[in-house]
């Protein structure tokens, strides 16, 4: 039988978290997010810190020039940079996550690493305008606006850069996903039911 893997793709403080973890309920779908740290950490020995401050970011020129140098010639993953090692452990643990059946995956380049896979996945992108970004910033992690504009900046330009060295695509281009959501201009459960209609309609296919 054939099924479905929902995967979510979300700018910082969008709101898309929270509408994926209300739209794994909804669907009763397991639900991967943090989980692709935990486990990773506990499979590899990375340290937890090290591997949330590296998650969905890129290790910088210099570590990835002496590290290649240095897998070269060991052929061992440990010899890449935290980050690297994060990202390929976490696209082996969404390859096998979606092997055991219907799932709901945010970010880390789920829709892609599944597709090149063969697998039948519907993907989501959700976005707001980086003003309200800023202030859902600001309410939640108790920054002044200076500070909230730099994390939300900063962590798009990670997060985009993540994903282009992983797949070649901008992150935030539409042609990937089966549908773009703007937080600012439709409500969240609205998301919601668009998301699970969505995805019930292509499971019905």
């Amino acid at each position: 039988m054939s099924y479905k893997i929902l995967t979510i793709n979300r700018e910082f403080e969008s709101a898309g978290s929270e509408i994926a973890q209300a739209v794994a309920d909804r669907l009763n779908l397991p639900y991967y997010d943090r989980f692709l740290i935990s486990s990773v950490v506990d499979e590899h020995g990375i340290k937890e810190s090290s591997a949330v401050a590296a998650d969905e970011k890129l290790a910088s020129r210099f570590e990835y020039s002496r590290a290649q140098a240095a897998h070269y010639y060991t052929a061992s993953m440990q010899a890449l940079p935290t980050n690297a090692q994060l990202a390929y452990a976490q696209f082996d643990l969404i390859r096998k996550v979606a092997d055991e059946g219907p799932c709901l995956i945010v970010g880390r380049c789920g829709s892609h690493i599944l597709r090149k896979e063969g697998k039948d996945v519907v993907s989501v992108y959700i976005h707001a305008s980086q003003e309200q970004r800023i202030r859902r910033a600001m309410d939640s992690l108790s920054l002044s606006e200076k500070e909230a504009a730099k994390v939300v900046k900063q962590t798009d330009k990670a997060r985009n850069a993540y994903h282009k060295n992983y797949t070649g695509y901008e992150w935030s281009d539409p042609n990937q996903y089966n549908m773009v959501l703007n937080t600012d201009l439709v409500p969240f459960d609205t998301c919601v039911d668009l998301i699970c209609a969505l995805y019930q309609a292509h499971a019905a296919e």
